[in-house]
């Protein structure tokens, strides 16, 4: 029996850009994920 192979990612600059900057600013991956939830609630 063969074995399923990985799913491959890429990611987006733009995405990895923010990533970089929040962490820069102090901010957590858990941080970015509430303020972008917010703003999707208030659309």
């Amino acid at each position: 029996m063969m074995g399923t192979l990985p799913e491959t990612r890429t990611l987006d600059a733009e995405w990895v850009s923010l990533m970089e900057e929040a962490k820069a600013m102090g901010l957590s991956k858990e941080q970015v994920e509430a303020f972008i939830q917010q703003a999707e609630k208030e659309k």
